[in-house]
């Protein structure tokens, strides 16, 4: 259904701006709306607000009144060069090369990039959150955000693990709560699901204080493992990467166009189509608890004086979930223990044991949960890992 009274302003990096057309770009083709792209290839989370100001700026953007009208769609697509390319350039330029060809002195010399540093993404989100707010006092009401392309089948993370598993076996991701001898995709596993946290809870947090809005996580992560899945990981593999090893090609960009326009035409109310009805996303809307279910409203309660908390328990690859009912003083072994009770069949066995990370490190052994920031409607991704692999 074309819908030429809508614009769609992009902003971003390179999977935003490219030498092809972009999945943004292509979501405002499939969508009849006209595409005014600010993305700049290479750019930061931090140059989204120089290119606000230039659209806000431009002649080439409608206003009504001064504002933008309410059938504009923000895109936003960045982080990408803050984390996966970041750590990709220190790799390379501390002794990273070293590793690849199998010299000595590779992964011990390396600076720990801020994509395997504990709670990763504060600062980035702080950044995208003023700019929806600038964006919505310019008149923006509907909001499409990206998640980080943490995409572990991405060329670029096959040539980094050999140094990821040296650093796992220095000791250097320690304060990931990841000890020499884990599987070096643990690390970079875990610090994805914290940045996808952060970023849905961000867009959650938009849509409680903005009631009038609604603004839309795209999980871009999920999006390619459905590809993947969709088309065979042989095809996917082959068609979806260029020779940067981090940029989808002409192809992959359409496909994740595909999944972006779906999402968008079942969330933003002025873009669905006749009978269309929302499902089968996460995504925030204006009034609505967001991807997760969680609401301003808590559950906590105090039986016989304790504190009782109830938790989101979740996998790595986020297949399944389920919640658990803990108090706030137990240890983490005693949260195990009501894990495994309440799991389905087959989510751990006995050669296993379940450790769990919230916001990109491992909870400690020692400590209470309301210690360690345990809070009632939390969620914690449990890991499930050899009983031979060292803590």
């Amino acid at each position: 259904m074309p819908r030429a009274n809508w614009s769609v302003l992009i902003f971003g990096d390179s999977w935003a701006d490219y030498m092809h057309p972009t999945w943004p770009q292509v979501l405002g083709r499939r969508l009849g709306a006209t595409v005014l792209n600010f993305a700049q290839g290479g750019s930061l989370c931090g140059d989204i607000r120089n290119q606000g100001q230039r659209a806000l700026m431009s002649p080439q953007v409608s206003r009504h009144g001064g504002l933008l009208p309410p059938e504009t769609l923000i895109v936003i697509h960045t982080c990408g060069n803050d984390f996966i390319m970041k750590m990709a350039e220190a790799f390379m330029g501390s002794g990273g090369l070293s590793s690849l060809l199998g010299m000595p002195g590779g992964a011990s010399s390396i600076a720990t990039p801020e994509m395997l540093q504990p709670n990763p993404g504060v600062r980035e989100v702080a950044i995208i959150k003023d700019f929806l707010e600038s964006m919505h006092r310019a008149g923006a009401r509907n909001f499409l955000v990206s998640g980080v392309p943490i995409f572990l089948d991405m060329p670029v993370f096959n040539m980094a693990m050999p140094i990821i598993t040296g650093m796992v076996n220095s000791g250097k991701l320690e304060a990931l709560g990841v000890s020499p001898g884990d599987p070096p995709r643990l690390a970079v596993e875990v610090q994805a699901i914290a940045l996808h946290d952060r970023w849905e809870g961000m867009v959650q947090d938009f849509n409680k204080q903005h009631s009038d809005s609604y603004c839309v996580f795209f999980d871009e992560v999920a999006a390619l493992e459905r590809l993947r899945l969709s088309f065979g990981a042989a095809v996917f593999d082959r068609s979806m990467w260029d020779f940067s090893m981090f940029h989808p090609t002409a192809w992959g960009h359409e496909q994740l166009a595909a999944e972006a326009h779906r999402l968008s035409t079942e969330q933003f109310p002025g873009l669905k189509a006749p009978k269309e009805t929302k499902g089968g996303y996460a995504a925030g809307a204006a009034g609505s608890a967001g991807a997760t279910g969680s609401t301003n409203e808590t559950s906590e309660v105090k039986i016989n004086g304790d504190k009782k908390l109830k938790v989101h328990i979740r996998n790595v690859k986020g297949d399944v979930a389920f919640e658990v009912t803990c108090n706030a003083n137990w240890n983490t072994s005693q949260l195990t223990q009501a894990v495994l009770e309440k799991a389905p069949s087959g989510f751990a066995d006995s050669s296993c044991v379940c450790v769990f990370a919230m916001k990109g490190k491992f909870l400690s052994e020692s400590e209470t949960l309301e210690k360690m920031g345990v809070q009632d409607g939390v969620q914690l991704i449990a890991v499930v890992k050899p009983k031979s692999a060292p803590r």
